[in-house]
């Protein structure tokens, strides 16, 4: 999470590059365990998961997950934004006080995601011996993207509800350039990230659409959950 207000920002400079098929969608893979369960364990092996959304043009926003399985079952997560050139991408997930650089390579051949990397997993925020590394393939069977999977993403996230008539949602955190969508009254959003003035947040509408920028705190309150 430390990286998404930067990573939110970024979402709106524009970039170049040829337009491609659209690869939305949930991708992953589930292995055999690695070493000898014993046999009336239910041990799961290592796996991974990862949910590509189209942004605009190549520009994706992305969530991995991955699981070393039996017998730690550390995990490692990170999300942020790439974008595909050639088919290709990049994502800088170096945590904070590591050692080296930890640079996730993206690489899509039809329906599988290929991750590779050259990082140890403390250098990437993972637990002991989690890499991200694998291969990714699209589910014949895809769980749909909505809010409340949205909210799964984001379950340590505050939530705000909308105060004003019509909330606007603004492509930059100083509030200067309005996009399209607005919020009505009493709407729960998620505070994602936020400036002293503005919220960011991420939303599906009712029509599957994906959308994120920021809401001005005048226009919201906290959302009391109790």
């Amino acid at each position: 999470m430390k990286k998404l207000l930067l990573a939110a920002t970024l979402f709106f400079i524009a970039t170049s590059g040829h337009s491609q098929a659209n690869y939305t969608g949930s991708y992953g893979y589930s292995l055999q365990p690695e070493g000898t369960p014993a046999k009336n364990e239910k041990a799961s092996g290592p796996s991974g998961s990862l949910v590509l959304i189209r942004l605009e043009g190549n520009k994706y926003r992305f969530w991995l997950d991955v699981d070393k399985g039996w017998p730690s079952y550390n995990l490692g997560s990170t999300n942020g934004t790439i974008t595909f050139k050639n088919d290709t991408a990049s994502f800088d997930n170096t945590w904070d006080g590591a050692k080296k650089s930890c640079i996730l390579k993206f690489r899509i051949s039809k329906n599988v995601v290929h991750i590779t990397s050259q990082s140890a997993s403390g250098d990437c925020g993972f637990g002991n011996a989690v890499l991200a590394d694998g291969s990714y393939t699209k589910w014949k069977v895809q769980p749909k993207l909505n809010n409340t999977w949205l909210k799964d993403q984001y379950f340590e996230s505050p939530k705000v509800m909308t105060t004003a008539n019509k909330t606007t949602l603004y492509k930059d955190e100083n509030a200067l350039y309005a996009t399209a969508q607005t919020f009505a009254k009493g709407e729960t959003l998620l505070n994602i990230a936020e400036t002293e003035k503005t919220i960011y947040t991420e939303w599906f509408t009712s029509s599957g659409k994906f959308v994120y920028g920021w809401i001005k705190k005048t226009a919201c309150k906290m959302f009391d959950t109790n």
